[in-house]
């Protein structure tokens, strides 16, 4: 594989994976599903039908989990480094917890 193609296809798999992008990508589908079976509601429960509106809540509902762990480790990694960016700017400060 050529350079170029490899530099695309990490850039392609950087996008696929990012968190934000399984994020939207999880609400938009949750949104369409709900409205495909908002529509249809009350026919599906009466002849006990699944259509595609529900599998894209399913669908949904699971890609907003599963982007939802990469999302608070990434905040609370950037809470630890604004932590430890103001420790060393003032580094007379104690922390009453102990730590210096």
């Amino acid at each position: 594989m050529s350079k170029q193609h490899s530099k695309l296809s990490r850039a392609i798999t950087r996008f696929v994976e990012n968190p934000i992008t399984n994020l939207v990508k999880g609400i938009v589908l949750l949104l369409i599903g709900l409205s495909d079976a908002s529509r249809t509601f009350a026919n599906d429960l009466a002849h006990q039908q699944l259509r595609v509106g529900h599998g894209l809540i399913v669908i949904g509902i699971f890609s907003i989990l599963g982007a939802l762990p990469h999302l608070i480790d990434g905040l609370e990694a950037g809470r630890r480094y604004l932590e430890l960016r103001d420790r060393k700017a003032d580094p007379d400060h104690h922390d009453p917890g102990g730590q210096a």
